[in-house]
């Protein structure tokens, strides 16, 4: 929870600063955003299928060994995917919120002020 807003405290000072450099509207930036994080994302489960399939191919499955939860799964905390990888997943998850909050509270604003 720290690294997630610590990141989001980071992209949006970053965000702010490329807009003003730049010039563009904070719709720009924010599309900016969700699309590093898709391809953060993408990325983040390429390398994770990638680890699991070279350090523990006996994990490398979708078959699901309890209801609900499938065999790579299980790998979770045991070291196998390395922690830079697992901190990608997190960046996207605070770039996520860097473009999507501000939009919400502003739509939550323009409700309260119609209201």
């Amino acid at each position: 929870m720290t690294y997630i807003l610590a990141g989001v405290a980071v992209l949006s000072i970053i965000s702010m600063r490329i807009a003003k450099y730049f010039g563009l509207h904070k719709w720009q930036v924010h599309v900016g955003l969700l699309v590093i994080a898709a391809v953060s994302y993408i990325t983040n489960v390429l390398l994770m299928k990638y680890y699991i399939e070279k350090r523990a191919p006996w994990a490398a499955s979708h078959e699901e060994v309890f209801p609900g939860i499938q065999m790579w799964e299980l790998t979770a905390g045991l070291d196998i995917v390395p922690r830079w990888v697992s901190f990608i997943g997190v960046l996207v998850i605070s770039a996520v919120i860097t473009a999507v909050v501000p939009w919400v509270v502003a739509l939550f604003r323009i409700i309260a002020l119609s209201i």
